[in-house]
């Protein structure tokens, strides 16, 4: 186990980076290596839904490390907040517990799907790579905040994804500059992750023949090493993000996307 955890460490210095920078350092990152390394103890049929769950755990500690730092630099727009993330907590719930009920496979390939739309969506809405020099972003109507709320929460629990493949596009193309859209992502990602985590937690409880290193459908190595990780590369990933131009961010942001998708379809 030592090993493992070493391991995940490593790789978690990498996630707490992408975190920070990108805002997606979890789900995208952690739920593809956790499907393609988890142990042969844990049945296959559970081997998503512990990827998933131990993403979304992970993610709790990334989002307050991440939110801090960005914080500290006036990133955050807290009016944003407010106005999203009560929405955004209870389609969280409802995505939690129905995702239990579906099968590995069909979340795996409606997570591909998902990356894929959204890739494809934004490399053809040239809002999204065009640089944007000045904020021009306007707080949405209630009714659109609830509906855009709670959908960002279902979906991203019953992935285990944190929320910003639509969090930060939604932003980004309604005139949010690159670093506050990231910024946003990770505070908007917690109620996403603790009720997603909590409810995989408890779900996989149930499960008869999950192995001691797990809790829930939570895979522990993996948890402590990638939190380990993550305090070193969370500050690593804000101090890069505040150098990065608007337009360059955005281009990378479409280049990692387009990576995570092969790693989950060759995975």
């Amino acid at each position: 186990m030592g090993f493992s955890i070493l391991m995940y460490s490593l790789i978690g210095i990498i996630i707490g980076i992408l975190s920070s920078m990108f805002g997606f350092g979890g789900g995208f990152v952690v739920v593809p290596i956790l499907f393609a390394f988890l142990p042969d103890s844990i049945p296959n049929e559970y081997l998503m839904h512990t990827a998933i769950g131990t993403s979304l755990a992970v993610m709790i500690i990334n989002s307050f490390n991440s939110t801090y730092n960005h914080a500290k630099k006036g990133n955050v727009i807290w009016s944003v907040f407010k106005l999203l993330v009560g929405y955004i907590a209870i389609g969280s719930l409802l995505g939690g517990v129905l995702a239990v009920y579906i099968e590995s496979d069909f979340l795996r390939f409606a997570f591909i799907g998902l990356l894929i739309y959204v890739l494809i969506m934004n490399l053809f809405k040239k809002s999204f790579t065009k640089e944007v020099e000045e904020q021009t972003f306007s707080l949405p109507k209630q009714r659109l905040a609830s509906f855009i709320g709670m959908g960002i929460g279902f979906i991203s629990t019953l992935l285990g994804i944190g929320g910003s493949v639509m969090t930060i596009p939604y932003l980004r193309n309604r005139g949010m500059r690159m670093i506050h859209a990231v910024a946003l992502a990770t505070p908007l990602g917690l109620p996403i992750a603790i009720v997603g985590a909590i409810t995989y937690l408890i779900m996989g409880m149930q499960i008869e023949g999950m192995p001691s290193s797990t809790l829930g459908f939570i895979y522990l190595p993996a948890l402590i090493g990638f939190t380990i990780g993550g305090f070193i590369g969370v500050p690593i990933g804000r101090s890069w993000a505040q150098k990065l131009s608007d337009i360059v961010f955005s281009k990378v942001y479409l280049i990692l996307l387009f990576i995570v998708v092969i790693m989950m379809i060759l995975s």
